[in-house]
């Protein structure tokens, strides 16, 4: 009985070790959407942040304060790999600054997709004269966006869905790429 007991106990740590560890060897890309996607919050202060996903990888993050009729936009390049999901709300994410093996594995909110993100600001516009909170150009960070049905989380806030203006778009990559 012992002998029994103790091949079951040997084969479940083999089938763990293999299952947290070749699980862990597929990765997936995300992707951006076909058609520009847009994602915000709007505070009762009058300030603003909105992510606006663009083809081709692309990202505008646009950043307002209407009292002090302020509009800051960053044009961002992003590229980035989804974690691992393991089992009920645990994943396990890699990239720089976060460390990997045991130091990578999270729980999420359910429903939240991980993204290991890689922005780089590829072109910035100001108008107005509030102190800047977005990256400057070239500045490259690697933040863990959670991607949902309806909503985003980036740098600690939920961003909704919401309609995407396509006029407000044109305009702003206008704005960015004649700098």
């Amino acid at each position: 009985m012992k002998g029994i007991a103790s091949k079951i106990g040997t084969g479940l740590v083999i089938l763990a070790i293999l299952f947290f560890g070749l699980k862990g060897c597929v990765v997936t890309v995300w992707t951006s959407p076909a058609t520009p996607t847009t994602y915000a919050i709007h505070g009762s202060d009058g300030r603003s942040l909105a992510m606006i996903f663009l083809p081709k990888n692309e990202t505008i993050l646009l950043y307002t304060e209407e009292k002090a009729e302020f509009m800051e936009a960053a044009l961002t390049k992003m590229r980035g790999t989804y974690g691992t999901h393991y089992f009920w709300r645990l994943w396990s994410i890699e990239g720089p600054g976060i460390g990997g093996g045991l130091f990578g594995y999270r729980i999420y909110p359910e429903g939240a997709k991980p993204v290991v993100m890689e922005t780089t600001v590829l072109k910035k516009f100001i108008h107005g004269t509030s102190k800047p909170t977005l990256r400057g150009e070239g500045d490259r960070t690697h933040p863990v966006i959670l991607f949902s049905e309806n909503a985003v989380r980036f740098e600690d806030m939920w961003l909704e869905k919401e309609p995407t203006n396509t006029e407000l778009v044109q305009a702003l990559l206008s704005k960015l790429k004649a700098q």
